[in-house]
């Protein structure tokens, strides 16, 4: 029997094996990457270059904003030479309203009139990434800018036009300064070369050293006449992996790929999925970091293997400048990382990808922050999603009927755990049919919905895009609307996942996701808007597919294959979702929740995300930070690991830790195998229950600074989970830190433990004044630099610390759910940095709709000095209108750190106020005192 028979039979019945890794090709079973590696390899050694610009060819248009110009790929011969012609466009974007911000664009293409005409295939290469990666809601212009012609011996002219041929001692290059900030593009021609300048100085190099490899089209007849001297022809016109020998690979090689370097860059970060480190590694000696959206189950750990996400961006820090890369290319594609030994400020990067165009957009700044404000500016902002959607989530595979999920709900209840969504997996379903229910199993899912609604909770199904083929009429629909992918041969796309042979919903075209928003129509309900959807399997999965996931010569709408379109795929299924969801909802205007497991750039504007079908083990608990800081530094922030492990059963401890660090996971699921035993919390023993309940009930205590830093991320891309690095750039100490994380700018700092056995734990103070989160104990008072402290950490407790400068709200009664806290005044607490100043920002609406699109939101200012605490809301925002409390009705103040004489102060002040109910600790000063953040106040010391 195949392999992938024996997956697809352990899969759909249940019982499953950790992946094997024989499933994915290596490197060195990949055509594209053996070709591109020795071609670098090849091409460092023998130095030379076989791309250039053609100077008769540049052409400026002012009025669209565009450098055009041919680079010419010369194959030189001994009986002749062949020159191919690439089309290369340089731009600089900039949206609608934006003030001033703009980024390098440059895109190389092939023409292709050449390439036969096939009555299946688009025979041109696929460039459209940008429609779904770009934000749809902004429309982009090129911003001007101006051009200069340079020469090697220091003469320089501005007239574009007059480009000709060139001695060896003047070697032309082109500067394009922006007119709107510091930055400049230089583009050399000779050896066609990209070099990124920021106020004077290099921040990349583009092809510097000559890896730019652009595969165009040829016969396998023709093949010998159009190698270069350095390239292989490793599996160019054949697939010999051994699951995807069917492959015929019509239009032969097309693989594209090109270097860049991060000069003054101390590390690399980005690219996820990987369950890896933090700060990107050296590839020099293992394979490189792999993006190809794959079902890994029990994936590898430590490892650049592919998982089932795909985000091409990477940026590089330092103290003085961020750059920014991302590779607008949704085919498999590959990095290679090198940390130069001869220049540790440098990064050298090589990228490729299996074809499609090089289209590629550059970003600078001065910070990280900048650097993914920016990105997410291009890309999409993350959306604001439904306060409950970022509390606590119950799933398992599977809750069984009805009472089931009444009866989790009972129990949490009696538990006084509170949740918000409680979710139903695969076996909802009527015969694994999705858009249909279990008749008896759930015989009226509106009468669940309304019970789930009395609490304000939410369910959540499972939605897949493969469909079974037979007896179900929601795939008869998509056949007969020719909603469908294809196979090679231009008929239906038949593959095996769980329902048994499955169809696959084509939404890469306008007909297939019109069908799957019609469906949603049918399945949600009218007059209630508690219901959300879970795609899943939408790499897309597929059981009896080589490397579980479709052939690559699938056929989408367009007449692109899989292996053009392949890690995009998931986005166009998941944004339809949300869409359609959005549109059923339109009446009550709820924000929709969507769950995905793949995703590609821009899947923040309308999904969260998960770490994908982890293992209840230490290894998969420690790996979950660094996977989880990775998203938020890539602009996807709303990304959780399944709480305690999808498969196996966890020791009390590791259960207990894993609720510790995922109270801070912005998804905060618990989530089980079939398998595996039952473990809502309310099942576990009396010392266990009561750690886990504690750590959920800190969550919601601190749901306003959650849904705080989610309203931040909607504006600016900012990481909810922030590494250390991201605020202290400068400081080389932290930039490998990965176990460590702020929670957006609220100034919480964590360190969960993710190791067995360990009662302390060494903590990473960056220079500033830190305080213990329960005791408000002064732990650092070093302001000057980096230190290292032990800090005990038994099982009941988690290392959090606050930073001081912040304000933090909090809300600190039990309520079932979180949409029951709406009503419940807020607890301030304030802690003062070393010069006695603490700021915080406070955002509230309504948690459930999109009125705060209509100002209908609070989002005000609080600052305390030595004067006094003064709030200050922003004009932009009105709650005037809605019921929502915005009341303060408790004030702490940490005093442990000021100064003696300020603080006896304050104690002074608030002892001797008869109106005022104080309180005096001694590490705080509590006051009971009621205000309205909505409103303008000053509290005078």
């Amino acid at each position: 029997m195949k392999l992938f028979n024996v997956l697809f039979f352990s899969l759909l019945f249940g019982y499953v094996t950790a992946f094997a890794d024989y499933l994915l090709k290596s490197c060195n079973e990949a055509g594209f990457c053996v070709r591109n590696r020795e071609y670098a390899a090849n091409i460092i050694n023998s130095k030379a270059s076989y791309y250039s610009i053609d100077p008769k060819s540049i052409d400026v248009d002012d009025s669209s904003g565009t450098l055009s110009a041919n680079i010419i790929k010369t194959i030189k011969r001994p009986d002749r030479h062949t020159e191919i012609t690439l089309p290369l466009k340089i731009s600089f974007l900039k949206s609608h309203g934006a003030s001033s911000k703009s980024y390098f664009r440059f895109t190389i293409d092939e023409l292709r009139q050449n390439v036969p005409q096939s009555n299946l295939l688009n025979k041109y290469r696929y460039n459209e990434t940008a429609k779904w990666a770009f934000d749809p809601s902004k429309q982009w212009d090129n911003s001007h800018f101006t051009i200069e012609k340079k020469i090697k011996n220091g003469k320089k002219g501005i007239d574009q036009f007059l480009f000709g041929s060139t001695s060896k001692d003047e070697e032309y290059y082109l500067i394009l300064p922006r007119d709107d900030e510091n930055m400049a593009i230089e583009l050399f021609l000779d050896s066609f070369q990209i070099n990124v300048l920021s106020k004077g100085k290099s921040v990349m190099s583009i092809n510097e050293y000559n890896l730019m490899n652009f595969e165009h089209f040829r016969s396998i007849e023709d093949n010998f006449q159009n190698l270069l001297e350095e390239e292989s022809t490793f599996n160019m016109f054949k697939d010999n992996f051994r699951y995807s020998q069917d492959d015929k690979i019509p239009f032969g090689p097309e693989s594209v790929g090109i270097d860049f370097v991060f000069k003054n860059a101390k590390a690399v970060y980005g690219i996820p999925e990987h369950a890896d480190s933090l700060k990107l590694k050296d590839t020099r000696e293992t394979d490189p970091y792999r993006l190809f959206n794959v079902d890994v189950f029990e994936y590898f750990v430590d490892s650049p293997s592919p998982m089932y996400g795909a985000i091409p961006f990477m940026f590089g820090v330092s103290k003085d400048v961020t750059t920014g890369l991302f590779w607008v290319n949704s085919a498999d594609t590959w990095i290679d990382i090198h940390y130069s030994s001869v220049n540790t400020d440098q990064v050298n990067t090589h990228w490729f990808s299996e074809n499609g165009v090089i289209d590629v957009v550059v970003f600078v700044a001065e910070n990280p922050s900048d650097i993914l404000e920016q990105y997410t500016d291009l890309t999409g902002r993350p959306f604001l999603p439904l306060q409950s959607s970022i509390g606590y989530h119950q799933c398992r595979w599977n809750y069984n009927d009805e009472y089931d999920v009444l009866s989790v709900q009972n129990e949490m209840d009696k538990a006084h755990i509170p949740f918000d969504i409680i979710w139903l997996d695969l076996e909802y379903t009527d015969d694994r049919k999705y858009f249909t229910w279990k008749d008896e199993s759930f015989p009226n899912p509106r009468r669940l919905l309304e019970k789930l609604s009395q609490f304000g909770r939410q369910l959540v199904v499972l939605i897949d895009p493969h469909l079974k083929s037979r007896g179900n009429k929601v795939s008869d629909a998509v056949v007969k609307g020719k909603g469908a992918t294809k196979n090679k041969k231009g008929r239906l796309f038949l593959g095996e996942c769980w329902p048994g042979q499955s169809i696959w919903i084509d939404t890469m075209g306008q007909i297939g996701r019109k069908l799957w928003k019609g469906f949603f129509n049918d399945f949600l309900y009218k007059g209630l808007s508690n219901l959300h959807i879970w795609n899943d399997m939408n790499e897309p999965s597929v059981f009896s597919g080589p490397e579980t996931t479709a052939p690559k010569d699938v056929i989408h709408a367009g007449g692109f294959e899989e292996r053009s379109i392949h890690n995009v795929y998931g986005l166009t299924v998941h944004e339809t979702t949300f869409n359609a969801t959005r549109e059923f909802y339109t009446d009550s205007e709820t924000r929709p929740f969507v769950l995905t497991r793949s995703f590609f750039a821009g899947s923040q504007r309308t999904a969260a995300t998960w770490t994908g079908d982890n293992v209840a083990n230490w290894d998969y608990l420690r790996i979950s930070i660094p996977m989880c800081l990775s998203n938020n530094v890539a602009g996807f922030p709303f990304i959780g690991a399944d709480v305690a492990g999808f498969s196996g059963n966890p020791e009390p401890e590791l259960l207990v830790r894993w609720y510790q660090a995922g109270l801070w996971y912005p998804f905060f699921r618990a989530h089980a195998h079939i398998d595996s035993v039952r473990r809502e919390p309310y099942l576990f023993d009396g010392p266990v229950r009561n750690m886990v309940k504690d750590t959920i009930r800190l969550r919601y205590r601190l749901l306003p600074t959650f849904y705080t830093a989610f309203y931040e991320s909607s504006r600016t891309g900012a990481p909810i989970m922030k590494p250390l690095f991201f605020d202290y750039f400068a400081h080389e100490e932290l930039l490998a830190i990965d176990d460590q994380f702020f929670v957006g700018n609220s100034g919480i700092m964590v360190k969960p433990i993710v190791q067995k056995g360990v009662k302390e734990t060494t903590v990473t103070f960056p220079p500033k004044l830190y305080y213990d989160y329960e005791t408000f104990a002064l732990v650092n008072d070093d302001v000057s630099a980096i230190t290292n402290k032990q800090v005990s950490a038994p099982l009941d407790t988690i290392p959090i610390f606050l930073e001081g400068g912040h304000i933090l709200f909090q809300k600190e009664k039990y309520r079932r759910s979180s949409e029951l806290m709406s009503n419940d005044p807020y607890t301030i607490v304030i802690i003062p940095d070393e010069n006695g100043i603490a700021i915080g920002n406070l955002y509230v609406d309504d948690g459930k709709t999109f009125a705060y699109s209509n100002n209908e939101f609070l989002n005000t200012t609080l600052k305390f000095t030595s004067d006094g605490l003064f709030n200050r809301p922003h004009s932009e925002g009105n709650l005037s209108a809605t019921a929502i409390n915005t009341n303060v009705t408790a004030i702490k103040i940490v005093t442990s750190g000021l100064e003696s004489s300020f603080k006896k102060q304050l104690i002074s002040k608030f002892s001797s106020d008869d109106n005022l109910n104080t309180n005096v600790e001694s590490n705080h000063i509590v006051m009971k005192i009621r205000y309205d953040m909505s409103k303008p106040w000053d509290f005078v010391f």
